[in-house]
């Protein structure tokens, strides 16, 4: 699968800031990536250099063909649609003018944002508040709304920004049965951030981005494969809270915590041997599947030992 763009050694400064740090990756022509990490680790300045918003410190990022986002930068935003974390229609201008707004900026002519506002407003499942004013929507209809007008154009690279923060489950549904579609059916590549782990399981390849750095980039199931085996559980025939406590002080436990009503651990480097000691006075262990969160957590943990290392 040949790359729609291609990120390499980029970086961005703000002053003596650094917000990113030397990022590279591929996004790959329709398939669905996953770009996650928590709020100013870098994730929000990345995308805007990837839409041509920001110019990168250094390094480069090229797509599209021969395009370059710094010497290339209005070509290269025909080819992208973008849908921010904050709202961004007129709310005092109806769902369909919105719409027949954004057609116009993109350069539709009317016959064609008339015939992409009807199979948009279909599929997406708004065709009934066409004519109502914005303002007036829930966030799961302006959201829908919002990925509309990000779609009109038809793009080739769609950035959708916590596309589903605030949205019922039913509306996260619609809005992933469409991701799959566009990717899968369409060839469009999109690149979705989220805290919805279970999200973040359906992505084709996640990133994981941190204090500005990458600090994994895989398909979902090899970067789970990396704790496979390394975490056990067991339910405890006392007091969780008073297991968890005693565990916690264990050197050798990468990391202890309750998953429901189980005890988890993750093995160090003592090795799952010592887990399965550590766990058995309380109960029986168990291999545990590990999660994305799981996944996420050991890289912290890892790369906040790595820079104590460092330190001393």
């Amino acid at each position: 699968m040949s790359a729609l763009v291609t990120v390499r050694n980029v970086t961005r400064k703000f002053g003596s800031f650094t917000a990113v740090n030397d990022v590279s990756f591929d996004l790959e022509r329709g398939k669905v990536f996953g770009f996650l990490g928590p709020n100013g680790s870098g994730k929000s300045t990345t995308i805007r250099m990837l839409a041509g918003l920001l110019k990168p410190t250094s390094g480069a990022i090229r797509g599209f063909g021969d395009l370059d986002v710094t010497r290339n930068t209005e070509v290269w935003k025909t080819h992208l649609g973008y849908m921010s974390q904050k709202f961004s229609l007129y709310l005092d201008l109806t769902v369909e003018e919105n719409l027949r707004f954004f057609g116009m900026i993109y350069g539709l002519d009317a016959p064609r944002i008339a015939a992409r506002i009807e199979s948009l407003a279909t599929r997406l499942q708004f065709t009934k508040i066409l004519h109502q004013l914005t303002e007036g929507l829930s966030t799961g209809l302006r959201q829908r709304v919002a990925l509309a007008a990000a779609l009109l154009h038809e793009p080739e690279l769609l950035f959708l920004d916590e596309p589903t923060g605030g949205v019922d489950p039913r509306g996260r549904r619609v809005f992933w049965d469409l991701i799959y579609e566009l990717a899968a059916d369409r060839g469009m590549t999109v690149l979705v951030t989220t805290h919805y782990m279970d999200e973040a399981e359906q992505c084709d390849r996640l990133a994981f981005i941190l204090d500005g750095a990458l600090i994994a980039d895989g398909p979902p199931h090899e970067l789970k494969n990396e704790l496979r085996g390394r975490i056990l559980e067991v339910r405890p025939r006392g007091d969780a809270f008073a297991v968890l406590s005693q565990l916690a002080g264990d050197p050798a436990l990468e990391d202890v915590y309750l998953f429901g009503l189980t005890v988890r651990a993750v093995a160090g480097e003592a090795g799952e041997a010592h887990v399965r000691e550590a766990l058995a006075a309380h109960g029986a262990p168990s291999p545990a599947e590990p999660s994305l969160e799981d996944v996420f957590v050991s890289l912290v943990r890892k790369r906040e030992r790595t820079k104590e290392v460092v330190t001393a």
